[in-house]
Order: C-alpha cells, then structure tokens, then sequence
C-alpha cells in the first residue's frame, strides 16, 4: 500500500475519533475476529485500534507469534507500549517474554519492564490486566494472590510502584462486582476512576454488560463505556481482553509509533492459514 495511503487513513482514523463524540478504543480480543468496515482480521496476539467510525487498524507490537495471546495492553507515558502474554514467548533480538511478565516495545525493541516473578508474583498466577498508574504500574492478575502483605482477588486491581511494592487500589467486590467475576483488562484513570472489561457477562450496579464490554468506575457509580457488540457485531464471538481508551495527548503518540494499517490490504477478511 503507498505511504501516503497508508498515512491519509492513519490521519482519518485518528481525526474522526477525535472530532465526534466516539473515543478511540484499543482492544484486543481472545480469539480471532474481523473488525471494522473492510473486516480487518484481529488475531489474538493483536491489539485493534477502533474509532467506532468504521475504520479500524492494528496497533504496531512488532511481530509477535500466533502461538502467544496478548492478555493485557496499556501505553507508556512516552507512547512505548507495554503489552503482556499468554505464554513464555521468544522474541526478536533474544527478549524472553515469560508468561505473564509485562513486556515493553518502543516501535524497534523489545525489554522486560516488569519480571513478575522477581516482585514475588505466585508461579500459578498471570498478570492480566496493565495500565500505566500513578507512580507505577495497575494490575489485575487471573486468580487469587497473596502479595507483598496483600491479598488480591482477580476482581481486584493493585498498583506495583518499584521500590514500595504492590497497594491494593480498587477492591471489586467492594465496588459491587460478583466474586466469580475476573477483571481481564483495565485501565488506570487517575483519581480513583477505572476502566475495567470482565471474562463474562453480568451486572453491576444497575449496568448489565457481556464479556466484550468497557466499563468505568469513578469511585462510586458503574457506567457503560463502550459496548464492543454494538460498535461492531463480530466481538459477539470474542472476549475483550486487553483494553486501552487512549487520552487526547496520547493520540500523537500512536501516530508517532506507526501503526500496521498495511496490512489492511492483505488481512481483510483472512483467517490465519488461509
């Protein structure tokens, strides 16, 4: 595809999400769907980038293997992207990702930025949920934990701050949510606010919501953020399992990363193998 296509439907992208009332959503799903107006195959181990609008194209994580699911997903304060997986995965320039670690990828590298293991993270559990926070990283991992003199359900969202360990910072069944319920993505809003997907359908203070679905919480009522079935029927068929609503600053920064807009013209409507 020519660059300057490439980049005239990057800029259509992201100015349209900004000009109207949608927000830009990067989400990534557990299996593989077709998104948006041309069906754009979003395989697991990709992260969609969605203006509700119709366009959509895949976030830039470099190449990652179809064996690995990405699990979690947020952005770094300086647009780096911080992504976890499924899977003990080897990556280009000999990183190891382990399973569950929060990986880094600056547009050309891949780094650690978080050893779970290292911080006292139980062998049984995976990081599931990643958000830059203040003064750290948020979290929420796949099961129960004991931590760092914590105890965390995996409806719950913790903050890790190097240095001082891990704080508990949003108590889900406190808030409302069912214990079987599994927070498998979220997002740091400041302020005791939160973005939060679940593993399955339910309801919560008043809000019912599916397993593809966004929802906030501002420290005291449950909203409904982005219903993923309605911006686009195919997440029906998919759970919503990383999530990103990128600030306005933030925007910037994923053009200034680049994105695999591409392969809008070889992945439309292509199942893996095909």
């Amino acid at each position: 595809m020519p660059a300057i296509r490439i980049l005239g439907l990057l800029v259509a992208l992201l100015s349209t999400s900004t000009a109207g009332a949608q927000a830009l959503v990067a989400a990534s799903p557990d299996v593989q769907i077709a998104l948006g107006a041309a069906g754009l195959a979003t395989a697991d181990e990709d992260v969609a980038l969605d203006n509700q609008l119709g366009l959509v194209a895949l976030e830039n994580l470099g190449p990652l293997p179809p064996a690995a699911d990405v699990v979690a997903y947020g952005l770094a304060a300086d647009g780096d992207r911080l992504f976890v997986l499924d899977t003990t995965t080897s990556l280009p320039g000999g990183v190891v990702a382990g399973r569950g670690d929060v990986m880094r990828f600056d547009g050309a590298t891949y780094t650690t930025e978080l050893d779970v293991s290292a911080v006292g993270v139980p062998g049984g559990a995976v990081v599931d949920a990643v958000s830059l926070a203040p003064r750290g990283l948020l979290l929420s991992f796949d099961t129960t934990v004991s931590i760092g003199g914590i105890v965390a359900a995996d409806e719950d969202l913790v903050r890790y701050e190097s240095g001082a360990g891990f704080t508990l910072v949003f108590d889900g069944s406190a808030a409302g949510l069912d214990g079987a319920l599994d927070v498998d993505a979220a997002q740091d809003q400041g302020g005791g606010a939160f973005l939060v997907s679940l593993d399955t359908s339910g309801q919560v203070g008043g809000v019912g919501f599916a397993d593809e679905d966004v929802l906030g919480w501002d420290g005291s009522v449950w909203t409904l953020v982005y219903d993923a079935s309605a911006a686009d029927a195919d997440w029906l068929a998919a759970d919503l399992d990383a999530v990103q609503v990128p600030e306005p600053g933030a925007l910037g920064a994923l053009l200034a990363g680049g994105l695999w807009i591409g392969l809008l013209s070889t992945r439309t409507r292509r199942r893996r193998g095909a």
